[in-house]
């Protein structure tokens, strides 16, 4: 049992969950559980909305003291309570909307947190099987159009594209356009755009503060860009397929999530 309480924060896709690693997360459930035990608070910090991962939760057993949503502009706790949101301004919401839709038409990311749209993957559906299995689940999971999101408050605006070079240029559009108002990660060729001063960094430091904990009690894990934050501010690792400008600012590389809770809990 560990002497001090810590938080472990986790990326999901391809560092908790990684398809290319399917023994992984029952081992990776298995050590959460056991560093819950030993009474340590354990956090999802992913690009996804709240509705994306309760729909994780209920068909994969992903539990969690703390999820940070979004890239950090919606934050759950383990009894799904919103405790943090900030929306990005409506006009800017409407306006980011109407310019990607110039070229990516109505394959749109817009989330409200626990509902929204997510209609990425459609045409690629029809000739991709992970593509339409990704497109079926999101039409499980949310229940509004692009202009019903947009009614309600919006924390990311998002898009999928072809490939890093693609998505980088967007990014680069994007900020050229609205820096003053927005981020703009890149997480599995995803475009996030969030509100300004919004990461799974700053979500971190909410959850740090909320949960009474001090810096040095805190560890965190991922693998791709939108992570980087995340790895700056706080003790980091990476899992081995990272992206090198992560593991560039990573304390260590672990195999699995379960590897490295084994390791904190010496």
């Amino acid at each position: 049992m560990t002497a001090t309480k810590q938080l472990l924060a986790s990326d999901y896709d391809k560092t908790f969950f990684y398809k290319a690693n399917p023994q992984a997360l029952p081992e990776n459930l298995a050590a959460v559980e056991q560093w819950q035990k030993a009474g340590n608070l354990f956090a999802i910090s992913t690009g996804r909305d709240a509705a994306s991962m309760l729909y994780e939760q209920t068909h994969k057993g992903v539990q969690f003291d703390y999820l940070v949503a979004l890239n950090g502009s919606f934050i759950i706790d383990g009894n799904k309570e919103v405790i943090f949101k900030q929306a990005l301004p409506h006009s800017i919401a409407q306006s980011l909307v109407s310019d990607i839709r110039e070229e990516f038409n109505d394959e749109l990311i817009v989330s409200n947190g626990f509902n929204g749209c997510n209609f990425t993957n459609r045409q690629l559906s029809q000739s991709d099987p992970a593509a339409a299995e990704i497109f079926h689940r999101n039409s499980q999971i949310y229940t509004r159009t692009i202009e019903q999101a947009l009614e309600h408050e919006v924390y990311l605006v998002g898009c999928l594209a072809e490939d890093q070079d693609k998505a980088q240029a967007i990014r680069t559009r994007i900020l050229e356009k609205h820096e003053d108002d927005v981020e703009v990660f890149i997480n599995l060729n995803y475009i996030n755009i969030v509100p300004k001063g919004i990461s799974k960094a700053s979500g971190i430091e909410f959850i740090m503060k909320h949960a009474q904990l001090e810096h040095t009690q805190v560890s965190v894990i991922g693998d791709d860009f939108n992570d980087i934050p995340m790895i700056q501010a706080f003790r980091g690792f990476a899992v081995p397929n990272a992206t090198p400008a992560l593991v560039e600012y990573a304390e260590g590389t672990v195999e699995t999530v379960a590897e490295l809770i084994h390791s904190l809990s010496k």
